[in-house]
């Protein structure tokens, strides 16, 4: 019961306080509703034009493998038109908020100038970097998209901006991209055309033995030793002479025939893996592929987004209440009894 009792008088206090100093109290509201109002002005306070544009990271599939199939089997071919996944939307945020990016963005719309850093500034770059993180941000939303925004006290540069982004994401994924694909394409080919130029030996190998007589190793040496027989038992000694010879070439070339022969006939399905690759690697290097698809365009903003001046009126003033109430407190229970106190001791 005391308590309650007690509480009633604390609210009955702070009523009658309010009544006795409501005056002081709206002049300090008006003086900081005008105050805020005038501080947070166009001529105090530049104001900015914010846009938006989202977009959907693509699949990063290889476009050979999802074209070609990777080896030409239908399961394992990938759609590279799909949506990405999470971590495509991680990686494409990473891309993003790189240097690659934001350093050519800076190079391409002079943002040194644009945003008034003066180049005798010791710390020059750090000022860009904060200015620039502060007026471009990237954010992966709940769907799994990625918005990008830019605020700008011109809201055609901030546009200008917004669309550069998204075409640098393009443009610098496949300069990474290509500086692989151009590896692979170089292994791919040499390995292709050195293949190649070693069949067009082995077949040049095989004309020159075939114009010494050797055509059938194993037709020709059944034909041979049967002649041979005929002429040992009719005493023809030219003709056995004659065999003799070219069971002698047979015998020192025969192997190396069968030997090519067997490599060209196991050459066929090497060469075509060899040419597979490397036109799966000339894809990748020579086609341009889109690692995004962008949802919403970057619009023209009709209205400035910063700064929120009723906010800025509506915070100043509440603190400026707060503190003048405060001061008023300590006014009223700790000065202004002391000075009551100084004057009941003389």
């Amino acid at each position: 019961m005391k308590e309650n009792t007690k509480n009633d008088f604390d609210a009955v206090n702070i009523f009658l306080f309010l009544i006795r100093w409501w005056k002081h109290l709206a002049i300090i509201c008006i003086i900081a509703i005008i105050a805020s109002s005038v501080f947070s002005s166009p001529h105090f306070i530049t104001p900015k034009f914010e846009t938006h544009a989202t977009m959907f990271p693509a699949s990063t599939h290889s476009i050979s493998r999802a074209v070609l199939g990777g080896g030409g089997m239908l399961s394992t071919r990938q759609d590279f038109l799909q949506y990405g996944e999470v971590e495509d939307a991680e990686r494409l945020l990473q891309l993003l908020n790189s240097s690659s990016i934001s350093d050519r963005i800076t190079e391409r719309f002079n943002l040194m100038d644009h945003y008034e850093i003066s180049e005798s500034s010791r710390y020059r770059y750090t000022q860009l970097s904060r200015k620039y993180k502060s007026n471009v941000s990237f954010r992966r939303t709940s769907y799994g998209a990625v918005e990008v925004s830019v605020r700008d006290r011109d809201p055609l540069m901030a546009v200008d901006i917004a669309k550069e982004i998204i075409a640098l994401v393009d443009t610098v994924q496949n300069d990474m991209r290509k500086e692989r694909a151009e590896m692979a394409f170089n292994i791919a080919s040499k390995q292709y055309y050195d293949y190649r130029d070693e069949i067009k030996q082995a077949e040049d190998s095989i004309s020159i033995l075939m114009r010494k007589g050797i055509y059938n190793i194993e037709g020709q040496t059944s034909m041979l030793m049967k002649q041979l027989a005929k002429d040992l038992s009719s005493g023809n000694q030219q003709g056995i002479n004659a065999i003799n010879n070219q069971l002698e070439i047979l015998s020192n070339y025969g192997s190396t025939y069968v030997r090519l022969q067997n490599f060209l006939k196991a050459s066929g399905e090497q060469l075509n893996t060899l040419q597979r690759r490397y036109n799966e690697t000339k894809a990748d290097l020579e086609n341009f592929v889109s690692f995004t698809f962008v949802i919403d365009e970057p619009y023209i903003p009709e209205r400035k987004s910063y700064p929120v001046r009723w906010l800025i009126v509506f915070i100043s003033t509440a603190a400026a209440a707060f503190t003048g109430f405060v001061s008023l407190i300590i006014y009223e229970n700790v000065i202004n009894k002391g000075i009551k106190r100084l004057k009941q001791e003389k």
